[in-house]
């Protein structure tokens, strides 16, 4: 039985930390460390609750047969996430992704747009949905996603998701809604993180907003709520490739443990924190105990 089930994306990533800054078109830059990785938000999602010991179900990418997609779900699975609802292709899997990465800095490359073009998942569960306390549903894919959030909605099982429109119906019946400020200006073409965002996500949505800014400031509120802000930690990022990701699981961590919300934002600021120092992306997420010596540690 699991907690929480997962639903979105799950993919290979490999991780090329630079010991430099990034070079300008045409230059150089020394490359530090190669880390084979695990990316993708639900599986990001899914890897840190599995490490703070909840039990959680992850669902939704295609994966294939080769090497890379098995280092996935033998990661995941060595997590503790149940992995079983997973498809595999015979061969290279539908996607894939290379991050180089330097301090608070990175740049992506990937094949996201063959991959949602080819329609490479899962359908969701509603039986995994109903049996859950919360779900993690990336808002990615299509009507898949939605009918996530339509099972959510009928089953009485609060969802957490991120970057979707504000007047989406994924993002108008979510427990919790997190706005990363790429995906708003992006996106949006508005600034993240202020409180004109978080009134025009606010005006559309019931459950709580929060806005995030990398390293900066965290904004959040409800409709007809004064807005909330909270201070990051101050940290030396290596990696911040899997710091969105372990905010979220940090999140339903959180609601899982009935904290407010202070608790609960500073919470899952120290995850992406700790994530954020240890590479690649997340898969250095803290254990309980390591949760509880960096949290002690800080004023």
């Amino acid at each position: 039985m699991h907690e929480v089930y997962a639903y979105g994306v799950i993919t290979p990533s490999t991780l090329i930390e630079l010991g430099d800054s990034f070079p300008s078109p045409g230059g150089y830059a020394e490359v530090a460390r190669v880390h084979p990785s695990v990316g993708g938000e639900a599986a990001g999602g899914a890897y840190v609750l599995a490490r703070l010991g909840v039990a959680t179900k992850v669902d939704g990418s295609h994966l294939g047969t080769d090497e890379a997609s098995r280092r996935v779900v033998d990661t995941l699975t060595t997590a503790g996430v149940d992995c079983s609802a997973l498809t595999l292709e015979d061969g290279p899997g539908p996607i894939a992704e290379l991050i180089f990465a330097h301090a608070d800095m990175r740049t992506v490359l990937g094949n996201y747009a063959s991959f949602l073009s080819a329609r490479a998942w899962n359908q969701p569960s509603r039986e995994d949905i109903e049996a859950s306390r919360y779900v993690c549903l990336d808002p990615f894919f299509g009507e898949a996603s939605k009918q996530v959030a339509q099972w959510c909605l009928e089953s009485g099982t609060p969802y957490v998701t991120i970057d979707t429109p504000p007047d989406s119906a994924i993002a108008r019946n979510a427990e919790v809604l997190i706005v990363s400020e790429d995906y708003a200006v992006d996106q949006l073409g508005m600034p993240g993180a202020d409180q004109d965002l978080l009134v025009t996500y606010s005006e559309h949505c019931q459950g709580l907003v929060i806005l995030t800014r990398g390293g900066g400031t965290v904004i959040c509120g409800r409709a007809g709520e004064a807005p909330r802000e909270y201070a990051p930690f101050d940290i030396d990022a290596r990696d911040t490739t899997g710091a969105g990701d372990s905010f979220r699981g940090g999140i339903i961590y959180g609601l899982l443990q009935g904290n407010d919300e202070a608790e609960m934002i500073r919470t899952a600021s120290a995850i992406a924190a700790i994530v954020c120092t240890k590479p690649p992306s997340f898969l250095n997420s803290p254990n309980p105990n390591e949760l509880a010596e960096f949290l002690e540690h800080q004023h």
